[in-house]
Parts: C-alpha cells; structure tokens; sequence
C-alpha cells in the first residue's frame, strides 16, 4: 500500500498539518480496510501516531481538521479520552463579518511545538500555581461568535493572548511582536495559532479595513523577509 501526500503549507505552521495529515491518512486505511473506526477513534489513533513519531502533540488539531466549521470541542478527564464536539449556531451575517475581518498573517518563521508543549504540560502536571491559574483563565474567556459579536470576540482573541504569554514567554518573540505592532492600528484582535513561537498569526480586522490594507503593511515593513498575508476563508 503506498500512499502519497501533499501539504501546501509550510512546516512548523501551527495550523496543526501534522495531525490533519496523520488523522487523514488513518481515515483513508480506515475505509480500505474497512475498520469501522469512529471520528473519536481516528482522533485517539492520531494522537498514539503523533506519540511514536515523537512530535506531541493532543486531540484538538485532528477535531479541528476532521469536523467541518466553528465548533466548540471538550473533553472530560480521562486516560481515553471522549471528545464532544458541538457546531457553533453562527448567523449567516456574523459569519460573513468574521469571514471579512478574520486575517491569516504568515510569520515567515517555522516553529516545533514540541518544546512548547513540552514546556506548558511539564509546568501544569507539576502543579506549578501560575501556570494553572492561567489555564484556568483561558478557560473561561467564553465565546462571542453565537451572539454575533465580532468585536467581542476579538477583544476575547487579546485576552488569550495576553494569558499565553503569562503562561510561556516563548510562544512570543521579537519577529511576532514586531508583526502585531506594525498593523496594530489595522486590527481589533490578534492570536497566535497553535503554540506559538513562529507560524501563523491570526488577527480581526478593524471594520472597512481588508486583507490587502495589511498586506501592503506588512510588504513596507518587512519587505522580503517571507513575512505575509494568506488567503483563507471559514469553511
């Protein structure tokens, strides 16, 4: 069985391509053996997959792939673990909003979240205080976009920000937060994606502000540097 893939999109992206491709490909042997494997199986195999390759990693970024649209994804605690992944009941017009505001910026920068991850789990398992108050924080920073409130989800977006970077400085650095200072009159809300320290960003735009607007931004400032928007739209 040979089987041969292709990802356009850079590694150490944060878009979690890793666990969409594993959890892909498992699906596809899946349905040529006709193993009658459930997306909650397809998930759990991903993350043993990710073990054995030694790229860590958990179960939120193959939900993210496998279940179409915005959707609010839980689990309880558990050694096997059952995940609950629920649409979010959005309007056709805060959809169209967000798909007009929302912004993909490219750092230019590749990233191995391992260590990231390496780091964080190390410092909650431990029990250190500050790093379990803050994921407690980020927990209950709730969600905006059933309401229709972009503006309140993208203040939402800075307040995550803000905790990740007390719950690890290095999800941060120079590069990143030149990128967010130099469109930060452009933009209501800004995010990394995935655990930082390189990859993708993600910002909402201030409203009559477009893509191209940040764009040229980031074109003046950085020049030739891979730093960049990309196209992307809400599926």
């Amino acid at each position: 069985l040979e089987i041969t893939l292709l990802a356009a999109i850079p590694a150490g992206s944060g878009l979690g391509t890793s666990s969409i491709l594993a959890s892909t490909v498992l699906g596809a042997i899946n349905d040529f053996c006709g193993l009658a494997w459930d997306r909650n199986d397809i998930c759990n195999y991903t993350l043993v997959l990710e073990q054995l390759l030694t790229t860590g990693g958990g179960w939120q970024d193959q939900v993210g792939g496998l279940a179409p649209g915005i959707k609010m994804v839980s689990s309880e605690p558990a050694i096997r673990q059952r995940i609950t992944c629920v649409p979010c009941k959005i309007s056709e017009k805060t959809r169209k909003e967000l798909d007009e505001r929302f912004c993909l910026i490219y750092s230019g920068q590749r990233r191995l979240a391992r260590n990231l991850l390496r780091d964080v789990v190390g410092r909650y398992v431990g029990g250190i205080e500050d790093a379990v108050d803050v994921l407690y924080a980020i927990q209950q920073t709730g969600f905006e976009l059933e309401k229709g409130n972009i503006d309140g989800f993208a203040e939402l977006l800075n307040q995550h920000w803000e905790l990740s970077k007390k719950l690890d400085a290095s999800c941060t650095n120079t590069c990143i937060d030149m990128i967010f200072h130099s469109v930060e009159d452009l933009i209501d809300g800004k995010m990394i994606c995935g655990a930082g320290g390189g990859g993708f960003l993600q910002v909402v735009l201030k409203k009559g502000v477009t893509q191209e607007d940040v764009r040229k931004r980031l074109r003046e400032v950085f020049q030739d540097s891979g730093v960049d928007v990309w196209s992307c739209s809400l599926a």
